[in-house]
């Protein structure tokens, strides 16, 4: 029965995007809904950039399907969650079609997160890290809203070329589908949803975005726009914060569940590296020129492999590549080591990334001339 309801959740979703995502591009083609080239933007010509609906309608079509058609824990839980992520893709909508301004975005995110805190989506324990362990309401819905809008814009700058925001994403939700299919048990209670309404999260997300993928591969038909990396941002930061506080419960229940694996914080963020390193190394760059840490520019580390000749496919897959090798570093490390040291190693891996990313250009530059030069 779980089974068959978690392949229900990622055919159902595949399906619907699959199958909608057609129409939809040729009637926003049709009204003229288009995301023009120019400025900061590095495509060409114009493209669809409301592809957060559709991934938006395959997930909610098959989490509504799964809750009517298998037994669930909390109704209200589950429809509140959904309605949630619905405003969330009002608020990307509102953006997309008329820039909010910020400080508008910025207020209609924090209510919707903090209406998820409500709901228990929220850190509430440190679980050791600097020898803190639970935290007060008051701390832990101010360090929940942080993560969250970190989370949230990493993600939205990181969504800059065709492929890589959905790859990113990709690259955190099966690791902890992964999680909670095969080492956190089905036994295991919270208040923060239970294992199988996380699992069917994953899988529904993980379908669409499957499908969306391969209308925004090189060359893409459509954008996710804000409309999805606000959604799926809200999505990523939920489930990440869930899989912490499952790692947690397993972790403070040691004599019922043999869990392996004694790192809960930093291997979950560690899943996110990449988008968070990159955003934490554009904001010292800009603060380093006496800039403001939001003045948009083209540094962020696709601007930079696109400078080097490199298409977008090539940069997805070379951003994928750094985020499947740091997660398979942090992974191994979080079996032997706890956050007291996996985090400060984390904070070693964004200087070798700087580093590395330093050296990939400066080849890639010279390989380009030397190219050049030749012909």
């Amino acid at each position: 029965m779980e089974f068959m309801s978690f392949l229900q959740s990622f055919v159902v979703s595949f399906l619907v995007v699959i199958l909608i995502m057609p129409t939809f591009i040729s009637l926003m083609k049709k009204h003229n809904v288009l995301d023009r080239c120019g400025g900061r933007k590095i495509h060409k010509g114009e493209k669809v950039n409301l592809g957060g609906i559709v991934i938006f309608i395959g997930f909610a079509v098959a989490l509504i399907s799964v809750f009517f058609t298998s037994k669930i824990e909390s109704f209200y839980f589950e429809i509140t969650f959904l309605i949630l992520l619905a405003c969330s893709v009002f608020v990307g909508v509102r953006d997309d079609m008329n820039s909010l301004s910020p400080s508008s975005k910025l207020i209609l995110e924090v209510a919707v997160i903090l209406f998820l805190c409500e709901m228990n989506i929220r850190i509430d324990n440190l679980y050791g890290f600097m020898g803190i362990y639970k935290l007060n309401p008051f701390v832990s819905y101010a360090l929940t809203l942080f993560v969250f809008i970190v989370i949230l814009n990493a993600y939205n700058l990181i969504d800059g070329i065709d492929g890589q925001a959905t790859t990113q994403a990709l690259a955190v939700f099966i690791p902890i589908l992964l999680f909670l299919l095969f080492i956190v048990p089905f036994s295991v209670r919270s208040n923060w949803g239970s294992v199988y309404f996380w699992i069917v999260i994953c899988l529904a997300i993980i379908g669409a975005l499957f499908a969306f993928l391969i209308f925004n591969w090189e060359p893409s038909k459509i954008f996710m726009g804000d409309t999805g990396s606000i959604t799926i941002g809200i999505i990523l930061s939920s489930t990440m914060i869930a899989a912490i506080r499952f790692g947690g419960c397993l972790e403070q229940n040691a004599e019922l569940y043999n869990c392996p694996i004694k790192s809960v914080i930093g291997v979950v963020f560690s899943l996110f590296f990449i988008p968070l390193a990159d955003t934490l190394r554009v904001f010292a760059y800009r603060v380093s020129r006496r800039r403001s840490p939001m003045y948009p520019d083209k540094s962020h580390i696709h601007h930079y492999f696109i400078r080097t000749g490199a298409t977008h496919k090539t940069t997805a897959l070379i951003t994928l590549s750094f985020s499947l090798v740091t997660s398979l570093i942090c992974i191994i490390l979080s079996l032997f080591f706890n956050d007291n040291i996996l985090i400060p190693i984390l904070v070693i891996l964004f200087f070798v990334y700087i580093f590395a990313l330093k050296y990939i250009t400066k080849y890639r530059i010279k390989k380009m001339r030397l190219v050049r030069h030749k012909s």
